[in-house]
């Protein structure tokens, strides 16, 4: 009975004990820096609202920049669009260079964009110095270049590294693309408190698990994908109503239905007044080969019909059996997800309430895949014969494929 409460009131993901834990070994322990560290990491009272404050700077940089795009008149007609002059885009947006900042000769910026990117880059660049109290193989010049390419390293370079591109490196361009990567200050709070770190964590978790199971789904729908853009193919290849001539100025208005395809799906629309010059074809069937049915299934299998009115009856026909298949494929990587989530939370409370002697250890031993019915010991080389066959399979798909482009 215990038990059984104990499953319904443990937390999946428990609140670190900030006091009990800093991340480091005895050998770290005397190591100067550590109360930067655990500073760094909100190990601390002081680190904890240094913190919350870095969530404010996030959130207040994120706002101004969503709320920029209404004070700008070639993008927005109405009056709102005006109401904020040179003085306020130099304090909160930042639209133009010709604002209150121009003195300082580095384009368009603001004072809140200025003071989060110090912030963040003063921030950087003490996560950098006490990288190795975070994992020891971060020790060393070689260590810290490999702390760069971490997943929380690249989120603070791409959200501070584009303002020094854009205000020294290339002041007098307009990098739209640059200034959009401050949306990826919202992932530092994927750090508050652990909790959500640890999400990501069960998601990785989930995905290691299920890889085999989810690369077998995969493979599943990619074959339909490709019998059904076969069937789409033969069905529709000869179906004049698929002829667009959209890529032609003069040709976009012909009656189709004058149009003849020859047995190779070339097109010709010259008895519709659109003749083919020096070999260009005008106009195409859009399903002339398997390869640009692919393209058109595809978007059959995510639910979208954009030419249901133009199908012929057989289109029809495979566009009804590729309703079926579509709703079956795309629910199998679901379900995976789903048990595999399922398992992951059903592990983590066994473990939460096993450290609490509250439950028998599992006859599993951790991280083991339980036995599955039915499987039996391959050899090698039946392995490799598997192999082989399943590569001469996908060539010879892929090659009839191309044959018909």
């Amino acid at each position: 009975m215990a038990a059984a409460q104990a499953l319904e009131t443990t937390p999946l993901f428990p609140k670190p004990d900030h006091e009990s834990f800093d991340g480091c070994d005895d050998s770290q322990a005397e190591d100067p820096r550590l109360p930067l560290y655990r500073f760094l990491e909100a190990k601390t009272p002081a680190g904890r609202r240094y913190e919350h404050f870095t969530i404010f700077l996030i959130s207040i940089s994120v706002v101004t920049f969503i709320l920029s795009s209404l004070f700008l008149p070639e993008y927005n007609d109405s009056p709102i669009a005006e109401k904020c002059g040179g003085f306020c885009d130099a304090i909160f947006f930042g639209n133009y260079d010709d604002n209150a900042l121009a003195w300082l000769g580095i384009g368009a910026t603001s004072v809140v964009e200025m003071f989060v990117v110090a912030i963040f880059s003063v921030d950087y660049g003490l996560r950098f110095y006490t990288a190795d109290l975070l994992d020891p193989k971060y020790s060393g010049l070689v260590g810290r270049l490999r702390f760069v390419p971490s997943f929380f390293s690249l989120v603070d370079l791409a959200s501070t590294v584009p303002f020094y591109v854009d205000s020294f490196l290339l002041p007098n361009t307009d990098l739209a693309a640059s200034t959009f990567l401050r949306m990826f200050r919202l992932l530092r709070m994927l750090k508050v408190e652990g909790r959500l770190d640890l999400a990501i964590m069960m998601v990785d978790d989930v995905f290691v698990e299920t890889r085999g199971i989810l690369g077998t789904a995969l493979f599943v729908g990619a074959t339909v994908w490709c019998v059904l853009s076969t069937f789409y193919y033969i069905a529709e290849r000869q179906n004049l109503s698929m002829i667009y001539c959209g890529s032609s100025q003069r040709c976009q208005d012909i009656d189709t239905s004058l149009c003849e395809i020859d047995q190779w799906g070339i097109v010709d629309c010259s008895a519709a007044g659109c003749k083919s010059d020096a070999g260009v074809e005008e106009c195409y069937n859009l399903y002339r080969s398997i390869v640009t049915s692919s393209y058109w299934t595809l978007i059959n299998l995510f639910g979208e019909f954009p030419l249901f009115d133009q199908h012929s009856a057989w289109g029809k026909v495979v566009g009804t059996v590729t309703c079926v298949f579509a709703a079956a494929v795309f629910a199998l990587p679901v379900g995976i997800f789903a048990t595999g989530f399922e398992d992951q939370i059903s592990k983590r409370r066994k473990l939460r309430t096993s450290i609490d002697g509250d439950l028998i250890e599992s006859h599993h031993k951790p991280g083991e895949a339980p036995e599955l019915i039915g499987d039996e010991p391959t050899s090698a080389s039946h392995a490799k014969f598997e192999i082989i066959n399943n590569h001469m399979i996908v060539i010879c798909a892929l090659a009839f494929a191309l044959d018909t482009v």
